[in-house]
């Protein structure tokens, strides 16, 4: 039951984590530097290297993503454990 309602939630947490960041300055001057060195990068790259390249940026930044999610998941498990004396 518990896995029932955190994947009813997950597409909520998704977009709430997503609103929390775009208000954050820090993670928004993060995404432009990592923007422009990532252009930077694809300036020296031949198009087999740079196709590379961005399919290992996309791995990284989906397993990014499921440690986000894990992690939320996690903090609401320990948060409902303290809560309700589990």
């Amino acid at each position: 039951m518990e896995k029932d309602i955190l994947d009813a939630f997950e597409p909520n947490i998704m977009e709430r984590l997503g609103e929390v960041y775009c208000q954050n300055a820090e993670y928004k001057q993060r995404l432009k530097d990592e923007k422009e060195l990532s252009e930077k990068l694809k300036e020296g790259l031949t198009e087999e290297q740079a196709v590379a390249a961005e399919k290992y940026y996309a791995s990284i930044s989906a397993t990014m993503g499921i440690c986000e999610l894990l992690a939320y998941r996690q903090g609401m498990r320990d948060m409902a454990a303290i809560l309700y004396g589990r």
